[in-house]
């Protein structure tokens, strides 16, 4: 005999055997004992949970010839025949490669006849949610007025794409998550009947990594069993599923928090060569460092970290090391890291770049600086920011400047500080927003804003653009632009503040038509910048 699956050998046949959803189970048992079976069900929850297995107890239990106690006895020609198939009164149908309108027409067409051994006819029509608008509405009528014979069961995993005139003709069961321990205790009895050498841990480990789905966690545990000979440790798990080891993520933190880059590429090495997967990676870094939040915030983390002693006490001391806002900040960061891994055309590099970034900007007890430059890289000598036309601070008045006495040094060092003062805020007010930016999702407005020059007078952002990004200074001008930079900065600097662009017009030499040096046309030379500030390669062509 083949082999067959694990889920599939140890699927509940009665609804004693369900694990959990006892609020689903027992209505389902009293509307069989009472007999009040309705015509429509809906059956909605993540994956693995069980909605498809007690649609068919139930289907079993309302044609059985001697239920017991609302189960189906399984013994009966009509159990039997829907246990092997060879029912036909029984109809289970998969939505998702079933979908049409003449898919729905044909049970429509069907539905009307008596069923030919059992007492209702039973459809069973999952992942639902995939049925087309036409099928919905093909579906609608039968539904609104069925025989008195027809039961039909939807199961779905997303109930916000059924439409309301569907859901309002059913009744709706929703199916939550498993226990972690009730999974455990599931995955301990099928490991001992069948004699799987598996310890404690480990099936631990299967139940967090199913993350509530019984039927994931079976086959893990099956998968398991096939792969590794001997006895199932929680290594042979994680090397299984690909993910990285708990040694492995605090050893990351810990580069991360020490500011040792060497380190952290040497361990993003390691983890590279080994064939994990990148974007899961940095979902497991998140992850690993909500759990130290955890234990930082509360005295009794056990009941919300599923994790090893030792990892735990780890945790712990990383937790004593690093403040709350700074873990909170590191949990930002990885998440805008994840969303960009999405979109890099090599995720090694996207992935050292961003935790070297996450690294400068996290160091313990200080306050780093940035290796890695937002912006284009400045000038050796940098002369102060040119003002906005328009926005700079009116002098004071001939009369007031004449009876003013002379400033003394004194006086000339401090204003030199408060204006180097200033710049530092605005520069730090400026990259915070562009991070803000880049974690919203504003790539666009990202790229194009980031050459601007920040200056602040007066709770109002200037940012000047030199003339040579006036297509960016255009995009930032736009109402939308404009909008979403007033609420970065606003953020970013914790209270109200305005957001002009401009043109640093006393920059822009009074330039003919053709570049100064050579024969070119001056747009010429603009698309030769813009390409080289790229990286792509243009070429003359006469």
């Amino acid at each position: 005999m083949t082999h067959q699956a694990l889920y599939r050998e140890w699927r509940p046949r009665i609804f004693d055997e369900v694990v959990e959803q006892r609020h689903v189970v027992y209505a389902l048992r009293q509307a069989v004992i009472s007999g009040q079976i309705v015509h429509a069900y809906l059956f909605s929850g993540t994956r693995g949970t069980g909605k498809t297995t007690l649609a068919k107890i139930f289907a079993r239990a309302i044609n059985c010839e001697n239920p017991q106690n609302g189960n189906p006895c399984n013994q009966c020609v009509i159990c039997e025949g829907m246990l092997n198939g060879s029912l036909l009164d029984i109809v289970e149908m998969d939505a998702a490669s079933n979908n049409s309108v003449e898919n729905i027409r044909r049970i429509c067409d069907e539905v009307v006849f008596m069923p030919s051994q059992a007492r209702f006819k039973v459809y069973i029509i999952d992942e639902v949610h995939m049925l087309s608008t036409g099928a919905f509405n093909a579906l609608l009528k039968t539904l609104e007025e069925p025989p008195s014979h027809a039961v039909f069961i939807l199961a779905t995993t997303e109930p916000h794409r059924i439409p309301a005139t569907i859901l309002s003709r059913c009744q709706r069961y929703e199916f939550r998550r498993i226990p972690i321990d009730s999974l455990i205790g599931r995955l301990a009895e099928i490991a001992a009947k069948d004699d799987f050498d598996v310890d404690r841990e480990a099936l631990k480990t299967i139940a967090v990594l199913a993350d509530g789905a019984l039927r994931d966690a079976i086959s893990l545990l099956d998968q398991a069993h096939s792969s590794f000979p001997g006895k199932i440790g929680r290594d042979q798990i994680l090397d299984l599923t690909g993910v990285v080891q708990d040694e492995f993520l605090q050893q990351i933190s810990e580069a991360l928090f020490e500011a040792d880059a060497a380190a952290l590429l040497t361990l993003i090495d390691e983890l590279v060569m080994t064939g994990r997967d990148l974007a899961r990676f940095v979902s497991d870094l998140a992850q690993h460092f909500r759990n130290v939040l955890v234990c930082q915030v509360t005295e009794d983390p056990q009941q919300l970290v599923r994790a090893t002693a030792k990892t735990l006490d780890d945790m712990r001391q990383l937790a004593e090391r690093v403040s709350t806002d700074r873990l909170i900040a590191v949990i930002k960061g990885l998440s805008a890291l994840l969303s960009d891994l999405r979109w890099a055309a090599d995720m090694r590099t996207a992935l050292e770049i961003g935790l070297i970034r996450l690294m400068n900007e996290q160091i313990v007890g200080s306050k780093p600086d940035r290796l890695i430059p937002d912006g284009p890289p400045a000038a050796p000598d940098p002369k102060p920011p040119a003002k906005p036309a328009g926005r700079s601070t009116p002098p004071p008045p001939a009369t007031d400047r004449q009876a003013e006495p002379e400033q003394t040094s004194e006086t000339a060092q401090a204003e030199s500080e408060q204006a180097s003062e200033a710049d530092t805020d605005a520069s730090e007010i400026w990259q915070r927003s562009l991070d803000r930016l880049l974690a919203d999702g504003h790539m666009a407005l990202y790229l194009f804003c980031r050459p601007a020059m920040p200056v602040i007078t007066d709770d109002r952002l200037h940012l000047v653009f030199d003339p040579a990004d006036r297509i960016n200074y255009q995009e930032a001008c736009q109402d939308n632009s404009l909008r979403i930079l007033k609420q970065a900065a606003s953020a970013a600097a914790s209270r109200e503040i305005a957001v002009q662009p401009s043109l640093n017009e006393q920059a822009e030499s009074a330039s003919n038509d053709v570049q100064p040096g050579t024969n070119q046309p001056a747009w010429i030379q603009k698309i030769k910048d813009a390409a080289d500030t790229l990286g792509v390669p243009v070429e003359m062509e006469e």
